[in-house]
This record gives structure tokens, C-alpha cells and sequence, in this order.
């Protein structure tokens, strides 16, 4: 989760010198893992039974409590999600509480539970953004993937509630075996509403023991590659033949120049934090290599026992020195969800980027049998 991915120059630079000084300029909130929807896929969703067993959830008087350490250790975004956020009992003032003291909130959602009531709350004070999950373009995708045969329809009414009262809105996208047959529609529907869209092709697998079983229904690493390319083509548009020329002549001529470092490739636990419903906080939500307690421990001792494990981790070798990784999304959380071990390298994630390259090959030539 990336509560900083919409940032401005500016503010980017902000993040970019919390990176090098190590601050928590930026965190997520995991405020409960239940969900009105029961997605194939889910990491997170737990049955209010099984969260009962596990944890129950922190009231909102906690979080603003914890809140109030974090923006002293210099946290200025946040992102709360869930499960679903807009089931958690204190949702409003939460919020109300984490704008007073000065946060930049963005919240994910599914976007299914947006009605007049909630769109007016937010209409009050805007968040920075309203992440919605496009899980379909119909409402049998829905049906299908997520368990909600009127998903879809009750989404764009979210969506329209939200606009109506200019209130900023980005789609996700994650494919999966039943939703990949919607990609043009997904960001066609996206297009049209003027909405900007992420989708994404690689998909972690769950690392929490009881969701588990649910990697079965990801994409395998060529599916994922396809989804990738074809992605792209429909992103870049006309600009997706030079993109792919220069890729692969940077791809070529690649040679690594710099030194290996011992850390994590990405803002987790650098400047961004993660904490789960019960407060477990870690670098992001698939890094399960170092966990600490956040209410028994206080924000302050946790992050830096979270940022000095990073600071110290070593990720594998041989992706320093691959060439691929130009087109690699390798992390510490892809290497350690899929392999259990952060210096290992997460052979998925190997085929699904060897395929890619492969495809952007064979585009290649077909460029140049046209040009000849």
C-alpha cells in the first residue's frame, strides 16, 4: 500500500528527504479486516468470528492516541483502509479527529457502501483521495470474483456520490482468473469517468495463516506478464512503441555501476509504516520479518526497532545483479511473501518478468517486419 503514490512535486520531494532521514512521513492503518465482500483473493478479510479469536479491534479513541505519536515523530500522510473502512463503528470521528491534527487522509475502499450519508460526511472536509478497488466491469464479475451480484452497479453510484461533491477519486485494479477478461473495460470505464486508474498484474500472496489458500487464485506469472503488456499498450497508447524501443535498447546496454547496499528497494520502512488491526506495525502489509506491537511498545520504539531491520536487511544478491530488474518490481515484500525469506529470490516474480521481456521481444519484431 502506497499512501503517498498521488503526491505532487513538491510534497514527492518532502517524501524523497524523509527517505534519506529516515522519518515516518507517511503510514497505514489497517482499522479492521472485515469486509460487506468476500473477494477470491483477499489477504485480509477475516469473518467477524475469526476476528473475535484473533484480535478484537482497536476502538478510535486508540488510533488517535497512536495517531498523536506518529505526527510528533513526523508522519504527515496517511491512508486508512481495511477490509472495508466504512464498517469500522468510528469511522467519523476518527477522522474528523486525524484531520485536526493536521494528516493528509486518503482511504481505500471498495466503494460499494458509499452512499449520501457517507459522501456528505466526507464532503465536510475532503480527503486528499478516495482509493476505490475496480474489481469488474459488470455486475457478473462481481458476482463472480467477489460474491456480490450488484457490486458493479452499486460502485459507480459511489463513485458518481463522490464526484458530485468534488471529491477526488483514483481506481485499483487487481486482475485475477476472473476479472482479466474485464481489463479493456475496466480502463475504458475509467476513461470515461476521467478517473486515474493503477491496475495491478502481480499480486502478493497471503502471508496471514488464514488466508492462505486464497494464492490459488492469482494469475500465473505468464498470465500476469500478458496482463502486464496488454496494460501498458492500452496506457501508453501511441507512445507504447517507443516506450518499448528504448526500454529494450536501455535493457541491452544495461551494465551495473553501483555498489550493493543492504536495505530494503522501496520507501517501507524508510518512510512509510504499516499497522495492522490489532497493531501489529511492520515495514508494509507482506513484511513479516519484523513485527512489533505498536500500542505495548509506543510508536516511537517500534518504528526505529522496524527501521534499523531494514536498514540491516539483505535482499538477494543476484537480483542486484540481473539486468532484468529494469523491468522487475522485485521488494522485500515480494521476496518474503513469496519465498518466506527476504534474501531469497522469488522465482514467480522471475518467470513473470521473463515473459514480459519476452513479449516486448516479439512486439519488437513485428515492428521491424512492418518497417522493412
Amino acid at each position: 500500500m502506497d499512501p503517498i503514490s498521488h503526491l505532487n512535486p513538491i510534497e514527492r520531494e518532502v517524501c524523497n528527504r524523509a527517505d534519506l532521514r529516515h522519518i515516518p512521513v507517511a503510514g497505514n492503518i489497517e482499522l479492521l479486516p472485515l469486509c460487506n465482500m468476500s473477494c477470491k483473493m483477499c489477504f485480509a478479510r477475516m469473518s467477524r468470528e475469526e476476528m473475535e479469536c484473533y484480535a478484537p479491534m482497536k476502538d478510535w479513541q486508540e488510533w488517535v492516541a497512536i495517531a498523536k505519536q506518529f505526527v510528533k515523530a513526523g508522519t504527515l500522510f496517511l491512508l486508512l483502509t481495511g477490509g472495508e473502512p466504512f464498517l469500522y463503528p468510528g469511522i467519523e470521528p476518527l477522522y474528523q479527529e486525524l484531520r485536526k491534527l493536521g494528516l493528509i487522509v486518503s482511504i481505500n475502499s471498495n466503494g460499494t457502501m458509499i452512499d449520501e450519508k457517507i459522501a456528505d460526511f466526507l464532503a465536510k472536509d475532503p480527503p486528499r483521495r478516495v482509493n476505490i478497488t475496480l474489481y469488474g466491469a459488470s455486475d457478473a464479475t462481481y458476482a463472480a470474483l467477489c460474491g456480490n451480484p450488484q457490486g458493479f452497479t452499486q460502485v459507480m453510484r459511489g463513485v458518481n456520490l463522490l464526484r458530485e461533491r468534488n471529491i477526488s477519486v483514483k481506481f485499483n485494479c487487481s486482475l485475477t482468473p476472473y476479472n482479466i477478461h474485464d481489463l479493456e473495460e475496466i480502463c475504458n470505464t475509467a476513461v470515461r469517468l476521467q478517473i486515474p486508474i493503477e491496475v495491478g498484474y502481480y499480486m502478493f500472496p497471503p502471508v496471514r495463516a488464514n488466508n492462505r489458500k486464497n494464492v490459488q487464485y492469482r494469475l500465473s506469472a505468464a498470465e500476469a506478464a500478458k496482463a502486464r503488456f496488454r496494460y501498458e499498450q492500452i496506457r501508453d497508447g501511441e507512445q507504447f512503441k517507443d516506450r518499448v524501443r528504448f526500454s529494450l535498447e536501455s535493457y541491452r546496454n544495461y551494465f551495473q555501476t553501483q555498489d550493493y547496499k543492504k536495505g530494503y528497494s522501496c520507501r517501507s520502512g524508510n518512510s512509510v509504516f504499516w499497522i495492522n488491526f490489532d497493531g501489529t506495525m511492520s515495514a508494509c502489509s507482506f513484511t513479516t520479518d519484523c513485527q512489533v506491537d505498536v500500542f505495548k511498545e509506543g510508536f516511537e520504539i517500534a518504528w526505529n526497532k522496524i527501521q534499523g531491520h531494514v536498514e540491516n536487511s539483505c535482499m538477494p544478491v543476484q537480483c542486484h545483479q540481473c539486468k532484468k530488474r529494469l523491468f522487475c518490481g522485485i521488494c522485500a515484500a515480494a521476496a518474503i511473501a513469496e519465498t518466506g525469506r527476504i534474501d531469497k529470490v522469488p522465482e514467480y516474480y522471475c518467470e513473470l518478468t521473463e515473459h514480459y521481456i519476452e513479449l516486448l521481444e516479439e512486439y519488437e519484431r513485428g515492428m521491424n517486419d512492418e518497417a522493412e
